[in-house]
């Protein structure tokens, strides 16, 4: 892999690997975040959609988009400065988010096979299709070639990702597990996302101008602060809410009589 990484014309580890470990950390993080507020959501009636909606866009918008593009900033294309389009890092986030809601809402509260799968399809679909638009948002002083092999084998990565977090996160209760599954889900992210940028190839040419769009850093670091903030309220309520499975075994119990 490393081997075709340097085939694309660009240094993915210029700056180190510290930032790829960070973006390991934060998509592990937002799928961990996301598992709880799943399991909230399975047993909760009235909040259910909130429950998702937060699973979301932790799981979509800090696991997915927002690790992507912290990523991102350890890569250096020689020769040429790097902009970012912030509208196709709009739409991607945007995507992500959807395509994960949208996933958990298909495959529904109890393990059913036929809507698993459909669900692991579409969000599988729609985060491969985030990677891609995350990576086609760069902008620079050339063109960007595309394999189009690589480009469908990190969908088909996506998609088996996604069934797999889907089936996890309805069958699995016990932390210590769901942790090392949100490390796994980390690891598949990546497997992902270096597979899409394995895709690219760059072909530099110092002549042409200066590409529009933002320098990545300036778009990325602000995103990383809301981010990281926004994790704070499914954490809360995850911490605050009362465990509806405990509430409802409890009230199932017979009253002693006096």
């Amino acid at each position: 892999m490393l081997d075709v990484l340097a085939a694309t014309g660009a240094e993915t580890f210029a700056h180190g690997t510290g930032i790829a470990w960070l973006a390991l950390d934060l998509s592990a993080l937002g799928a961990l975040v996301s598992f709880a507020c799943i399991r909230h959501a399975k047993y909760s009636i009235r909040f259910r959609l909130i429950w998702l909606t937060m699973a979301a866009v932790s799981l979509g918008g800090v696991g997915l988009w927002l690790a992507n593009s912290v990523a991102l900033l350890a890569m250096r294309v020689n020769n040429s400065t790097v902009r970012y389009n912030v509208a196709l890092g709009a739409a991607a986030l945007a995507i992500a988010v959807v395509g994960v809601l949208a996933g958990l809402l298909i495959s529904g509260r109890t393990t059913q096979v036929p809507r698993l799968i459909i669900g692991g399809l579409t969000m599988g679909l729609s985060v491969g299709l985030s990677t891609y638009l995350t990576l086609d948002a760069l902008a620079v002083q050339g063109t960007v070639e595309e394999s189009l092999g690589l480009v469908g084998l990190s969908v088909l990565v996506s998609m088996a990702l996604c069934t797999a977090t889907l089936w996890v996160a309805q069958v699995v209760r016990r932390v210590p597990v769901r942790v090392l599954v949100s490390v796994l889900f980390a690891l598949g992210v990546a497997a992902v996302y270096y597979t899409a940028l394995a895709a690219l190839k760059f072909s530099i040419d110092p002549a042409v101008r200066t590409p529009d769009g933002l320098p990545l850093f300036d778009l990325v670091f602000p995103m990383f602060v809301i981010g990281a903030l926004g994790l704070t309220v499914p954490i809360t309520a995850v911490l605050v809410a009362p465990d509806r499975r405990d509430v409802a075994a409890q009230a199932r119990q017979p009253v002693p009589a006096r």
